[in-house]
Order: structure tokens, then C-alpha cells, then sequence
């Protein structure tokens, strides 16, 4: 049964679901109610919660009115005109303030928002909220949308007075699928007019990749399966063409031609159906195919002679460590140590980590660099010096592209053989010396131009 009584002021509790969060400047009402008394009843249910949300019977809950009870606080009033209603379950209270306040014009669109997401919540529909509010279905389905949004971004663009955010913004927000992307953009945007900028962007990203996947899989299912990794370039070179074509930006569609021997790629939001065009080898082409081929193949062998001949060496360094090597004379092996270490140049401490992890620097995590920075720290100059010079030779080919010896980079190399011969080194093979000292027979003759 409905009463009305004058109710204490502080056996009035706030109701903790209170759909409003923010109440807004209450001072005008303050004063009035300062002059001229509480004009209008409060709403309240008997009982209160506590703040761990334990339930007491005695006292009472305010269901409508939150912000003539606060003015009234604001205007010392210690007791306030109620009608108290009974026999409500919590749906029925939490709905009795949605409607309320929904009413309000003073709403934030945040506050509408979230206000009309909990009554939905409620078992309410998009038809019978707008019944019950007087705003359009369509209304409340886009402040149902904003409702999906952080509620925390949201609320800083929205109490931006330089962001000027606008519903207009947020219906052109609200046609981006992704709610994901929705948040992405709106924390992002830096005004109103950059946020419906970035939205309209990302609607026609969505309806590009969307338009994408339909025409890929209509491809596959025909059996057109993607390109190559050659075919991005190829288009370009002649060595693909393009068939057929569709332009993701329109409503074009993509005709299948014939599918024998065709891909598909995409490019410049376009998708393409292209095929490898089929050349016929000249003479010319052919031997300069063969040569390529020799070439290649006679650079695989060089390289594994040095190989080889890298960790012969790099073993040698070991055992000079380990004292298991010849001793010459340290000031003579660290004299011409620097002197070939100034020709070549491109000293730098990562060759030491280098050295000992057989990674580069930027690969190797801080245990690997402290370990390797460890052994360093144990070695005498004259050894350092030696790895240095290991690692510099490692990175020197006497060899050009065509495979013709390169004379300065091949001799400065037998040089540095010369220091690890003090320590006992020789060449394992005749082919190893000749790939310094370019005698080998792999190596193209100033008189083999074309």
C-alpha cells in the first residue's frame, strides 16, 4: 500500500543501483528548496542496504528523487515528504529509476545509454523501452549501441568541451561492426570531426575486407588458389599478367575466366586473376641461364673451402687458449695483428659475442651477452686480438660477383695466415691455399667475358 510521510533525513538511504551516476550542479535547486521547501515527494521503499550490500528492513531506500534528496542535504532539510511503495521486486525498482530518469533532459547520451542497455538487461525490448520512454525504436537501439562502448573513454570525449563530440559522431561510430574497433577509434580520435573521419574510413575497410573474403572464397571454391610469392613483382615485370580484375572500393564483380593455370592476388584494394606468362627462351637466355647456374654452383664450392678452412682456424684460437698451440713471440703476433686489423677495419666488440655465441648481438638475449662478455674479460690482448682477426677474415670473399679472384681481398687473407703459422697453422688441402691465392680452378679468367 502507497503512504505519505514525513520521513527523517537520515533514515533516507541512496539506492546503490541508482541508474544516474552523475547528478549534475545542483545549486539552483538547493536554493530553492532553501526558500521554499521541498515542493514535490520523494519515492522511497521500506528498507536499505548497507555498503557490503547487506539488507536492513528498518529505514528506507529512495527510489525517485535523487536529486531533490541531495539538494535538500545541500539546504540542511532534515526531514522529507515521501510516498512509500511496497512490494516491489528489484526489477521492478531499478526499472522505476530508468524511466525516470530516461524522461530527464538533462541525460547525458552516456547516461541514456547505459540507462536503456540495463533495461534491456531487464527483460525489457527495444519496443516496450520505447513505449515507456517516448523515444523512437531507432533511438533506442543507437543509444543501445553507444552503451557497447568503454564507458570510461566515452565519458572523457563526451565531458571534452574541445572534443565537441556529437550522436552524429557516434551513429557514424555506430556502423563500424567491431565494437573492438569502435573503442580503438573513439580513444584514438583527437575532435569530433577526426572521429567521424576515422569511422567512415574504417566502414569502408570493413565492407573492402568483407567484399575480399566473399570473392576469395568464391575463387577457391572454383579452384583458383592464391599466387606465388613471384607473382607480387611478376605483375610488373611481365613475367605475370592480370586476366581479370575487381575493384574492392566498387560493386564490381570479378568475372572467372577459365581456371586452368590461374591465381589470385591481392593488390592496391584490388583482387586480381593472373597467370604466368610463358616465354620462350632465346639461345642467348639459355646460355646465360646455364652460366648462372655454373656460377652458383662453383660459388657453393668456394664457399665450403673457406668453410672448412673457418673452423680449422677458429679451433686453432681454442687451443692457443687453451695453451695447446705453438708460443711465438706475443709483441711480434699483436704488431702485425694490428696492422692487418687497421687495413681491414670494422673492429667492433660484437664480434666477440659474435665469436663465442656464433649469433649476432641483436639476437642474443642478456645471459648470453654476460656469459660471452665473461670469457672476453678472461683473455689477454694478444688473444683478443687473434679473434678479432678471425672474425674480420670470416666476412672477407676473394671473389667478385662473377667469380674473378680479388687480388687485395685474397692477399690481405694469406696475410692473416701468416700470423696464425706462428701458431702451428697449415693448409689442410692444395685447394684451400689456391682459393687465397687464386689459382683455383673455379675462378673466371679476365679473358672469359661475354
Amino acid at each position: 500500500m502507497d503512504k505519505l510521510i514525513y520521513i527523517p533525513a537520515d533514515q533516507i538511504h541512496e539506492h546503490p543501483d541508482n541508474p544516474r551516476k552523475d547528478l549534475g550542479d545542483l545549486t539552483e535547486l538547493a536554493e530553492s528548496i532553501r526558500q521554499n521547501g521541498i515542493m514535490q515527494n520523494l519515492t522511497v521503499i521500506p528498507g536499505y542496504w548497507d555498503n557490503k550490500r547487506g539488507f536492513h528492513e528498518e529505514e528506507y531506500t529512495l527510489l525517485i528523487g535523487h536529486r531533490r534528496y541531495s539538494a535538500g542535504k545541500m539546504a540542511a532539510v532534515t526531514e522529507y515528504p515521501c510516498r512509500i511503495i511496497t512490494g516491489m521486486s528489484y526489477k521492478e525498482q531499478v526499472g522505476t529509476m530508468l524511466t525516470e530518469n530516461m524522461q530527464r533532459v538533462d541525460l547525458t547520451i552516456p547516461e541514456q545509454a547505459e540507462g536503456f542497455q540495463m533495461m534491456l538487461d531487464l527483460g525489457d525490448t527495444v519496443e516496450d523501452i520505447a513505449n515507456k520512454t517516448g523515444f523512437s525504436e531507432s533511438t533506442v537501439r543507437h543509444r543501445v549501441n553507444i552503451a557497447k562502448l568503454d564507458k570510461s573513454t566515452l565519458k572523457e570525449k563526451n565531458d571534452d568541451e574541445g572534443f565537441q563530440l556529437t550522436l552524429k559522431d557516434l551513429y557514424e561510430l555506430e556502423k563500424i561492426k567491431s565494437v573492438e574497433k569502435r573503442n580503438e577509434i573513439l580513444r584514438a580520435s583527437y575532435s569530433s570531426t577526426d572521429l567521424a573521419a576515422r569511422a567512415r574510413s574504417a566502414v569502408a575497410d570493413e565492407k573492402r575486407k568483407a567484399k575480399e573474403t566473399a570473392i576469395i572464397e568464391e575463387l577457391e571454391a572454383a579452384g583458383i588458389k592464391k599466387a606465388p610469392k613471384e607473382a607480387e613483382n611478376g605483375i610488373w615485370t611481365g613475367s605475370w599478367k592480370t586476366v581479370a580484375e575487381c575493384d574492392l572500393n566498387k560493386d564490381d564483380d570479378i568475372e572467372i575466366p577459365d581456371t586452368e593455370g590461374k591465381y589470385w592476388i591481392t593488390q592496391y584494394q584490388r583482387i586480381r586473376i593472373v597467370e604466368k606468362v610463358i616465354k620462350k627462351q632465346t639461345r642467348a637466355e639459355e646460355r646465360r641461364e646455364k652460366e648462372e647456374k655454373e656460377r652458383k654452383a662453383r660459388k657453393k664450392e668456394l664457399k665450403e673451402i673457406t668453410r672448412v678452412s673457418t673452423e680449422r682456424r677458429k679451433q686453432l684460437i681454442l687451443d692457443i687458449i687453451a695453451g695447446k698451440a705453438a708460443k711465438p713471440n706475443e709483441e711480434l703476433v699483436k704488431n702485425m695483428c694490428w696492422v692487418l686489423l687497421v687495413e681491414m677495419g670494422g673492429v667492433y666488440k660484437s664480434l666477440f659475442i659474435k665469436y663465442f655465441t656464433e649469433k649476432n648481438d641483436w639476437d642474443c638475449n642478456d645471459e648470453e651477452k654476460a656469459e660471452a662478455n665473461e670469457k672476453i674479460q678472461k683473455l689477454s690482448i694478444m688473444e683478443q686480438m687473434l679473434i678479432l682477426l678471425h672474425m674480420r677474415m670470416s666476412e672477407k670473399e676473394p671473389w667478385d660477383y662473377n667469380l674473378r679472384y680479388d687480388k687485395e681481398d685474397g692477399g690481405i687473407l694469406l696475410e692473416c695466415y701468416r700470423v696464425f703459422k706462428m701458431f702451428g697453422w697449415f693448409f689442410d688441402t692444395e685447394e684451400e691455399e689456391q682459393v687465397l691465392d687464386g689459382t683455383h680452378q673455379y675462378y673466371r679468367k679476365d679473358e672469359d667475358n661475354d
